[in-house]
C-alpha cells in the first residue's frame, strides 16, 4: 500500500513514533508530509520513505496537505496529532483515514474552557469514517466516548531500536533524577521544579530537552537543562540517571518513559489517567506526593525494588515486535474496512469543497 503520514509538529516523541511506524512496515510505501520542529530532531527517517517538508502557517500547511493527499493517490492517509486531525473536516468521503491523536488535546492540564472547545471539535470530527489508531487503553476509551461505534485499534508505542549505549557504571556523589521532553505546558516543568524544590539537595535534577514555557521555574529550582542533544546522548544520560521522574500533566503513551525503561532507568510517573493504564509505578498527583515518592525510592529498598519491577514489566510488555504486529493489523483493517482509496474516487475528490479550504 501507499501511505502518507501527515504531521504539523514533526519533532520529539511524535517524530520517533512516525519513524517507528515506517521502520516497522517496510512492506508499504511511505511518504511523510510534515512541518518540522527545528531542534527537536530525534531519529533519522528511513531511506525507503520519501518526505515533503512544509514551512508555513498551520492553515497553509493544512491546505497544502489536502492538495498532497488528493493528488497523491494514496491508499491510506495517516494523520498524526490534533492539528493534522483537522484534515478530517477537509477531505472528501472515500479517503481512507487513520487518526493517531498521540494524546488527545482535551486531556486534563488545559484550562476548562479550552478542554470544552477541544472536545467539541474532536466529537464533530470523530463522526466521519475513520480508524482511530490509539497508543493506549486510555486513548481508546476517549475515542469511543466521542463516538461509540468508531472503529479503533490499539497500537502500543515502543522504544526505537538503537545500538547499545556504553556506560561504565560510575555515578556522581548524589542521585540524579531526570526528565525528558520539550519544556512546555504538557510536560509541566513547573511541577518538576516544585518536586526538585521539596526534595532539596538530596538529589541532582536534570531536564533533558529545551523550550521556553517553564524554563525559568526550572532554573530557579536548580534544575540542569541540557538543551536538545543527539539520541545517543539522550540514552547515555538516561543510562547514567538513577531515576526517571515523569511529571507530564497529560499524555497518550510517552516514548520518553519507554526509552528510559529500556535503558534500565527506573520510572516513577505522576498519577494521571493515561499513565495509570500503562503499568508504571505512580508517585502521586501533587509535587509534594511526588517528592515523597522520590525520597522513598532512595531510602526504602523494598519500594525501590517494586518500582524497578514495574519498569522491567513495561519493557517486557511494550516491544517493537508487538508494535509491528499491531500496526500491520491496523493498516490491513483500515484498507479493508474503510472507504475507497483517493485514486479510486478522483472525480469525487475534484468536486469536493472541504471545510477550511480557501
Amino acid at each position: 500500500m501507499k501511505i502518507v503520514h501527515v504531521s504539523e509538529a514533526f519533532g520529539g516523541g511524535l517524530r520517533s513514533a512516525i519513524v517507528n511506524y515506517v521502520s516497522a512496515s517496510p512492506q508499504h510505501r511511505h511518504h511523510l508530509f510534515v512541518r518540522t520542529r527545528v531542534g527537536h530532531e530525534t531519529f533519522a527517517i528511513p531511506e525507503a520513505a520519501t518526505t515533503t517538508v512544509f514551512d508555513g502557517s498551520t492553515a497553509a500547511f493544512l491546505r497544502a496537505a489536502r492538495r498532497e493527499i488528493l493528488d497523491g493517490g494514496y491508499d491510506l492517509v495517516h494523520l498524526h496529532s490534533s492539528y493534522a486531525g483537522l484534515l478530517r473536516a477537509m477531505l472528501p468521503r472515500g479517503v481512507r483515514i487513520m487518526y493517531s491523536p498521540h494524546c488527545y488535546a482535551m486531556e486534563a492540564g488545559h484550562p476548562v474552557y479550552k478542554r470544552v472547545v477541544y472536545r467539541s471539535v474532536e466529537r464533530v470530527l470523530a463522526q466521519r469514517e475513520q480508524l482511530l489508531m490509539a497508543v493506549s487503553p486510555r486513548e481508546v476509551a476517549i475515542g469511543h466516548g466521542l463516538r461509540a461505534a468508531m472503529p479503533s485499534r490499539e497500537v502500543p508505542n515502543s522504544a526505537t531500536p538503537m545500538e547499545p549505549v556504553a556506560f561504565d557504571g560510575r555515578r556522581g556523589p548524589r542521585p540524579v533524577v531526570a526528565m525528558l521532553g520539550r519544556i512546555a505546558d504538557q510536560k509541566d516543568p513547573q511541577f518538576f521544579a516544585e518536586v526538585a524544590d521539596v526534595v532539596g539537595d538530596r538529589c541532582d535534577f536534570v531536564w533533558i530537552g529545551d523550550g521556553e514555557e517553564g524554563r525559568t521555574s526550572l532554573a530557579r529550582a536548580g534544575v540542569q537543562v541540557t538543551g536538545w542533544v543527539e539520541p545517543a546522548v539522550v540514552r547515555r544520560l538516561m543510562r547514567s540517571a538513577d531515576l526517571y521522574l515523569h511529571t507530564a500533566a497529560w499524555e497518550g503513551a510517552p516514548l520518553s518513559t519507554l526509552e528510559a525503561a529500556e535503558m534500565g532507568c527506573p520510572v516513577i510517573s505522576r498519577s494521571i489517567p493515561s499513565m495509570s493504564t500503562l503499568g508504571y509505578a505512580l508517585g502521586g498527583a501533587t509535587p509534594v506526593e511526588m517528592a515523597v515518592a522520590v525520597r522513598r525510592f532512595f531510602a526504602d529498598a523494598a519500594y525501590q525494588a517494586r518500582v524497578r519491577q514495574a519498569t522491567a514489566a513495561v519493557v517486557a510488555d511494550y516491544t517493537f515486535e508487538l508494535m509491528s504486529e499491531r500496526l500491520a493489523e491496523a493498516y490491513d483493517f483500515a484498507a479493508w474496512r474503510l472507504g475507497n482509496a483517493v485514486g479510486e474516487t478522483e472525480s469525487a475528490t475534484r468536486s469536493a469543497s472541504g471545510i477550511l479550504v480557501g
